[in-house]
């Protein structure tokens, strides 16, 4: 049998070291799917920390959870700080203020990003320019200053190219900065938004929004020079964009257009074609500023509807296939999602006296929910081993824990045949496996759904008859047991 096993030890810590990178999506396409399991219950694995007089969404890294907490808002110079804590206890590990290089118009410290043991942090985020600088993860010292002032917004972040180079949005241009000393690589002009300038890179290129004509598009450009190939036709006009455009693992790009107007409040939905950006479908949205939406593992596409619910759309023409309850209602307008690697879809909705935390199945039918006052953009954030952390003002700062880390999930050697296509709805092919091998389909709860035998190469399985959602793939043969995951939609 041609199989590669790698140790259980490499597996192992794949499964506890997934990272949050960046706050809005926490990954370089911003769509929210993290490759791990999230809590199925909300219980607490710890709660507190520092008080804050607003909340802010937190980064992680491994072990380390990055976030601002504000002391005192009316000084944005010396009344806040970065934190770092350790995930998995809710302990302080360091806190400091980045230098003010700008007295008259620095503004509060800010983390953009992090990864590999960095941490990206700013004093841009109110209209004004700032360094970037790179900081030790593990006890806050400063690793280098960048070259170029940024301009990113206070819920702006930068994202990384696959060698760990940042990409920064800024109003009025993209830059390409070096993750080794912060020096420029690139960088080319742009009129963008602010608070709609963040970037998501698939492939060798990076999109952005564009204001031309007080329309929005979006433009592709190449990561290797920043040169700019083409933008999309205009989606709607108006001068305000407070979102960033997500995309899914399939290069799909995904614009939410809000402006409070309903003439205007889309979710796009566009094609790279490879000579042009192409629009395929619209949704209407609800005005929902600073928020972020989300894409499933079976490629569900989930935004917000202008009634105030969660809504499942499908990604091949935009028709709703699922709905939540209301979650935005009174004071509720900032929500931020996640999405785990099974489906399950956590929301806090950016209320203030009417905030909460919901945890629905990937059909927007309710698990649990919880009460979190002032949330604002605050979570949820899923980290090592499936944490699920959220922040709040004053200390109610919380970290609800996975209970199925030691699950069916982890139990398999991660095996190198090929499984095709992957997510599924109807058949798969399976190749690189000898003939008679035992195939053993296994759902997360370690229940075997189905079994069958290798007869040719590529071998078809038939997965119609599956409910929707996450399998394990077993490879039998003699006392061996190797595994791929397949998704299923």
């Amino acid at each position: 049998m041609r199989l590669l096993l790698l140790t259980f030890l490499l597996v192992f810590s794949a499964a506890k070291s997934q990272n949050w990178n960046i706050a809005t999506g926490g990954n370089v396409l911003h769509n929210g799917l993290c490759p791990t399991i999230g809590p199925n219950t909300p219980n607490l694995l710890w709660s507190g920390g520092l008080p804050s007089q607003i909340a802010f969404a937190p980064v992680t890294d491994s072990i380390y959870l990055a976030t601002v907490r504000i002391d005192n808002i009316s000084d944005p110079l010396n009344g806040n700080k970065i934190v770092m804590m350790d995930i998995r206890t809710g302990d302080t590990i360091w806190t400091r203020k980045l230098p003010v290089d700008f007295p008259a118009t620095d503004w509060s410290n800010r983390v953009s990003a992090i990864r590999n043991g960095v941490l990206y942090a700013s004093r841009s985020g109110n209209s004004n320019e700032a360094y970037l600088y790179a900081l030790d993860a593990s006890n806050g010292s400063i690793l280098w200053k960048s070259d170029s002032l940024i301009g990113e917004s206070i819920n702006e972040g930068a994202c990384f190219l696959p060698g760990g180079d940042l990409l920064v949005g800024n109003l009025f241009s993209i830059a390409r900065i070096s993750s080794a000393n912060g020096s420029t690589v690139w960088q080319t002009s742009r009129l963008g938004y602010q608070n709609g300038a963040e970037l998501a890179v698939y492939g060798s290129k990076v999109y952005g929004l564009m204001n031309i004509a007080n329309a929005v598009r979006v433009a592709a450009y190449d990561t290797t020079s920043g040169q700019m190939l083409y933008t999309s036709p205009p989606l709607s006009g108006g001068l305000v964009q407070q979102l960033g455009l997500f995309m899914s693992d399939n290069g799909t790009i995904y614009v939410p257009r809000s402006q409070n107007n309903p003439t205007t409040d889309f979710l796009f939905s566009l094609t790279d074609n490879g000579s042009a950006i192409v629009l395929n479908w619209s949704f209407p949205i609800d005005y929902v500023p600073f928020s972020s939406s989300g894409i499933g593992p079976d490629g569900s596409v989930y935004c917000y509807n202008p009634s105030g619910r969660v809504v499942r759309l499908n990604p091949q023409n935009g028709s709703v296939v699922d709905s939540s309850l209301v979650v935005l209602y009174g004071d509720a307008f900032q929500p931020r999602m996640s999405i785990d690697s099974t489906g399950k879809v956590f929301l806090t909705n950016g209320g203030f006296n009417d905030g909460n935390l919901y945890s629905f199945n990937a059909d927007l039918t309710l698990r649990w929910q919880s009460a979190v006052p002032n949330v604002n953009v605050g979570g949820p954030v899923l980290g090592w081993e499936g944490t699920l952390v959220i922040c709040g003002i004053g200390t109610d700062f919380r970290a609800y824990k996975n209970e199925t880390t030691t699950g069916i999930e982890n139990s398999y050697i991660e095996a190198s045949f090929e499984l095709y296509p992957n997510p599924a709805s109807d058949f798969i092919f399976i190749k690189d496996l000898d003939q008679d091998t035992e195939l053993s389909i296994v759902d997360l709860n370690g229940k075997e759904v189905d079994r069958t035998r290798v007869l040719t190469n590529p071998h078809r399985v038939d997965v119609s008859g599956l409910a929707r959602g996450v399998y394990l793939i077993r490879a039998l043969s003699g006392n061996t047991s190797v595994a791929r995951r397949l998704v299923k939609y």
